[in-house]
This record gives structure tokens, sequence and C-alpha cells, in this order.
């Protein structure tokens, strides 16, 4: 049974999904936003992918289909939201299953002077932004290689994306093959072929997606909602 077969049945059998308020895909953005519930609400009913194909992976209660790749003392999953204090050494967490070609979709909030970032094709061992990339979440004072939306150390953003601490936004990342495209808040802010990266160029086409915890130490926090995943054949 491949990955993808296996990560359907996962869901459509263990993974409740959650539907919160969604900041408002632009028309950079080549996918229409999908009909979400009201800020606050979450269904508890299994249901199959939603009208746009995403599945939603946090069930806005607990952290079923996860895996904590540190200390379990840096997450919390309160108010329908996964939320990482930084100084806990939570590390990163990873969805339990590998993914190929996808469309990972996620909001996330971040203090003043944040550090965390999203993790795609990741090695299940090891360190995720080595092994895969992360696409960085900050608002640190940084160059456009390591900044928000960045494909962390291999891409830089063009244009820069809005880096508010304390404000909601959204990220949407493509990888089709080589190719990976990210969006943040419905800008097309990178777009990369790692077979024209020389440091890029032999990672993996399949590893796991995840997110990484407040790594701005003790004070610092991140949280994440509305974290879903569309299958690309």
């Amino acid at each position: 049974m491949n990955a993808r077969v296996r990560l359907s049945l996962a869901l459509l059998a263990g993974i409740m999904s959650a539907c919160g308020a969604e900041s408002p895909v632009r028309e950079e953005s080549p996918l229409a936003a999908a009909e979400q519930e009201p800020e606050g609400s979450h269904s508890l009913a299994l249901q199959p992918p939603d009208r746009s194909g995403f599945l939603h992976l946090f069930n806005g209660e607990n952290l079923d289909g996860w895996t904590i790749m540190g200390d379990p003392a840096g997450w919390e999953v309160e108010d329908g939201l996964i939320r990482s204090e930084g100084g806990k050494g939570g590390g990163w967490l990873r969805f339990n299953e590998p993914q190929d070609d996808f469309v990972f979709k996620l909001d996330w909030r971040v203090s003043e002077n944040g550090n965390s970032g999203a993790y795609i094709r990741a090695s299940e061992e090891g360190r995720p932004w080595e092994t895969g990339y992360e696409i960085q979440i900050s608002n640190q004072p940084r160059d456009d290689l390591h900044c928000t939306c960045a494909l962390y150390g291999y891409a830089a953003v063009n244009p820069r994306p809005d880096e508010s601490a304390d404000t909601w936004h959204t990220f949407e990342i493509h990888a089709r093959g080589s190719r990976i495209t990210v969006y943040s808040d419905g800008v097309k802010c990178v777009e990369a072929d790692q077979t024209e990266i020389d440091a890029a160029r032999e990672k993996p086409l399949m590893g796991f997606l995840g997110i990484q915890d407040s790594h701005a130490g003790e004070g610092s926090y991140v949280e994440y909602r509305n974290i879903q995943l569309k299958l690309l054949e």
C-alpha cells in the first residue's frame, strides 16, 4: 500500500477535521479558498476531504497523527490551536505519513522576535531543515534567504512577505517533483527548482511534513491552526 493510500485511510479512520477562520486567499494564489466554518467552531464529525480536496491534519483537540520530535513539554493544544512556548525544547512535530507531491497549508502566529518554521520532505531522523526544507517563520532582522517564507538557506523570497508579530498568517506550499512554490498570505514569494540549486540538487522528493517549535528562547511562542494537505497526482 503506498503512502498516499495509507494517509487517506488513516485520516478517514482516525483524524477529525477542524475548521477555523482562514486568511483570505488573494487572486495571486491558484487555489480557491475552501468554504470554512466560522472561527471558533470545530466539527467533531469524521469527514472526507473538503470540496477543494484538502485533508485536515489537526483535529483541534490533540496531536493524534503527529509525533513529537523533542520534549513533549514544548507542545500543547489549547482553544483549538497548537502552541509552543520557547525554551522548552519542543523540537518539531512530524506528521506520521511521508508525502511526495502535495499542497501544504497552515495558519501561523508568532511572537515579536519570533523564530519557527514549517518543514517539508524531511527525513524521519536528523535535522529537518537539512534533510528536507524549512519554510522559515520569523520577524527577526534577517536577509531574504533566511526570512519568513524563504526556503531557509536555499531559496530567497521575492517579494518580501508581511512578517507582523502576533498576527495570523497563511502559508500555502506547493511541491511537485523538483519544483517548490510558496505563497504567504496569498502572495507568491518563492518559486524554486531544486535541480537548479547546487546544495539542494540531491535532496529527496519524498519526506515528512512538520512544524517547528518556538525556537527563539524563553518568553517567545508560535501557534498553528488550519493545518491542511492536498495530495497531487
